[in-house]
């Protein structure tokens, strides 16, 4: 008999991961699994779920249940759970009373507030299964608990839904949450909401434009010390499988204290199973630095400020004129 599912974990637990990954059996088996999600998530795009893994999936939304032929279907997923109203849980259940499809939700427990959201409150209440899909704390210990943060702090008032991924929220035990205690240093990569890094990203490249060009393919990661911002870093693949630094900064209050030193060895300790070699344009002000981690000169790209910035940079009293290359075996 057909079950309805609950697989709930707190930020960062692979839950969207885990719901592609089902999909993908159930087609390996040649069978029809139908991906859904509530039209308020927009954060992956239109009709779209995405996972900070990279894995991404197209998808229908609940709301278009009515309108979908689902004689057809095998089985029913539904990503970000918690957004759904009782209505529609109970939609889903008659899916599984009714016409004996099994249907697998996967979403959050509870908000930033630690209260249940609609979608969860009713799902836990009728689901014939309740699985958790477990992650940990910064401490080690099991998280459970939603965080919100701004400004680098947990923040506990405000509204129920804002949505974000791991530049606005983050997953903690429930001691560190009720304390409202952030990782002391952590490194995460982030994958959604980029923009937020913009202003620091600009310390080290002063075009938006350059920036928005290798962001949103580029892997961002940020190093935070007590929930703020202390340095970011973007990395991103060339052709012929090596990689290249695109951009390195610091926070002008952290600078001095080895935050940037700090990044840079754990991107070539997670490159480094990825490829063998780590590039770097940079200016000639900049080289010194750089040389202290084991790059060495590739080459020099003439001109190239003067070709790709509008407006001159000024560097310790002289104007940017060639980006030298170095590059670093992993």
């Amino acid at each position: 008999m057909a079950k309805l599912y609950f697989r709930y974990g707190a930020m960062g637990s692979s839950k969207t991961a885990n719901a592609i990954m089902v999909q993908y059996n159930y087609r390996e088996r040649g069978q029809n699994a139908l991906m859904l999600k509530p039209r308020l998530d927009s954060r992956d795009g239109a009709r779209t779920v995405g996972s900070r893994s990279g894995l991404h999936a197209p998808c229908r939304y609940v709301e278009e249940l009515d309108d979908i032929d689902l004689t057809a279907c095998d089985c029913v997923i539904v990503d970000e759970a918690q957004f759904l109203t009782k209505a529609q849980v109970q939609r889903l259940a008659d899916i599984v009373d009714d016409m004996n499809i099994p249907v697998i939700c996967y979403g959050l427990r509870a908000d930033f507030q630690g209260n249940l959201f609609e979608g969860s409150h009713w799902l836990m209440a009728w689901a014939d299964s309740i699985e958790e899909i477990k992650t940990v704390c910064w401490c080690g210990k099991k998280a459970i608990m939603n965080a919100r943060v701004a400004g680098g702090k947990v923040v506990k008032s405000g509204e129920q839904i804002v949505l974000g991924g791991n530049e606005s929220y983050v997953a903690l035990c429930r001691r560190h949450w009720s304390r409202g205690e952030l990782a002391p240093l952590e490194i995460r990569r982030i994958s959604s909401g980029k923009a937020v890094y913009m202003p620091l990203l600009l310390q080290a490249d002063p075009s938006r434009a350059m920036i928005e060009g290798y962001l949103d393919d580029g892997e961002l990661y940020a190093l935070t010390v007590n929930g703020q911002t202390a340095a970011v870093a973007v990395v991103a693949e060339r052709e012929g499988g090596d990689w290249e630094l695109k951009n390195l900064a610091v926070a002008p209050e952290m600078r001095g204290k080895g935050y940037g030193a700090r990044l840079l060895n754990h991107l070539f300790r997670v490159l480094s199973a990825r490829c063998d070699r780590l590039f770097v344009g940079t200016s000639a002000g900049n080289v010194a630095f750089y040389e202290r981690f084991g790059f060495v000169r590739d080459g020099v790209i003439e001109g190239f400020f003067e070709t790709h910035y509008p407006e001159l940079i000024i560097e310790n009293g002289k104007a940017l004129k060639d980006l030298i290359v170095l590059v670093k075996k992993l």
